[in-house]
Order: structure tokens, then sequence, then C-alpha cells
């Protein structure tokens, strides 16, 4: 009984915590030019949670790891913002119905979008998770979302499905991006983790 209680008392905990800190994610990103500072921190607590070498408290942990993050992600926030607007300006202009340049423009519109959002999921957990210049973040997230097709299909799908529940039910911003970021974390952890052991396993042979 005791066992069942502790692990009640755990995962009641835990869930808090999230909720909590999803406060604080939303709260510090509400400028909306700290977005990329406020989300780092956001998986830098998630990730030192998951890795359980979290001591300290929620928002002691997240103020640390948005002040660690904060120049890097801003940084990466610039451009990314400016490829995101290229993309939506272009989305804006191209007709597909029109004509037949038209839509090869589009249809390379298209997969320009979908590599953005793939490179997009990846940013965070590889920022907080190796201690990496802001242009090799980017690079290994770009070259991370062509070596795992399946895993990053499945982040868009965990992604796309968190963005249109906020779409249909805004309140939902309040205690859903703290639990989609702990399931982003969580499995690109699990690869990061594969690709350690077979570079071992490599240099030792």
């Amino acid at each position: 009984m005791n066992s069942l209680n502790n692990r009640l008392y755990s995962a009641l905990n835990a869930i808090s915590d999230l909720v909590l800190l999803n406060l604080l994610w939303v709260i510090t990103m509400l400028p909306l030019v700290t977005f990329f500072p406020a989300t780092a921190a956001m998986f830098g607590v998630v990730r030192y949670r998951i890795l359980q070498k979290e001591t300290d408290g929620i928002l002691k942990s997240f103020l640390k790891m948005f002040k660690e993050n904060f120049k890097q992600s801003f940084v990466i926030s610039i451009m990314w913002s400016a490829l995101a607007l290229f993309l939506y300006f272009d989305y804006r202009i191209i007709d597909p119905s029109s004509s037949d340049r038209q839509l090869i423009l589009y249809v390379i519109l298209v997969v320009g979008f979908l590599l953005f959002s793939s490179i997009s999921i990846y940013l965070f957990p590889i920022m907080v998770h190796f201690e990496l210049s802001w242009k090799n973040v980017i690079r290994n997230a770009f070259l991370f979302s062509l070596m795992n097709p399946v895993l990053t299909v499945l982040l868009l799908i965990i992604v796309g499905a968190e963005t249109a529940l906020f779409y249909f039910y805004p309140v939902t911003i309040l205690f859903t991006g703290s639990f989609t970021a702990y399931a982003i974390y969580y499995l690109c952890q699990m690869w990061f983790n594969q690709l350690l052991k077979y570079e071992r396993n490599e240099l030792g042979r």
C-alpha cells in the first residue's frame, strides 16, 4: 500500500511540476520575442528532470536555464523568424493553379516547409543536450531530421496534435506545452543514447 501511495505521490508531484513549468513558459514567452529562450529553458528543465539530475525547484531551474540559453536561442530565433516569414510570404504569393511554373514553386515551397518544420523540432532538444555553437545546433538538427525519418514524423505528429489542440481550444496552452516538450525530449534522448552507444561501439572496434 505504501509503495502504491509513493508512486501516486511521485506521479502527482511530476504532473504539478510540469504544470508549473508550463505556466513559467507561457509567462516568459508572452513578449513573443522571448519565445525561443523560454522554450529552450523549458526543454532544459525537462532534460534535467528526465535525467534525474535536478535538485533545485522548478522556478530556480527555469530561470537558470533561461539565462544560460538566452543568447544562443535568441540568435537562432532571429534566423528562424526570418525563414518563417519568407515561407509565409511565398505561400501568400504563389498560386499553384495559375501555371506550371507556379505549381513547381509551390511543390518546392511545401518541401521547404516540411524541412523547416523537421529541423525546428530538433533545435531545442539538441540545444539543451549538447554543448554546441548555434551554427552546429542548426547543422545537427538538419542532419538528425534526415537520419531518423520515423522519429521525425512521430515528433511532427506530436507537435501537430498539440498545435491543433491549441488552435481549437486556446486555453490548452496553459498546460500542454511542457507535456509536449517532455514527450519530444524523451524520444530524442532515447535516440541520442542510441547514437552515443553506436559511436562507442565503433570506437571500440
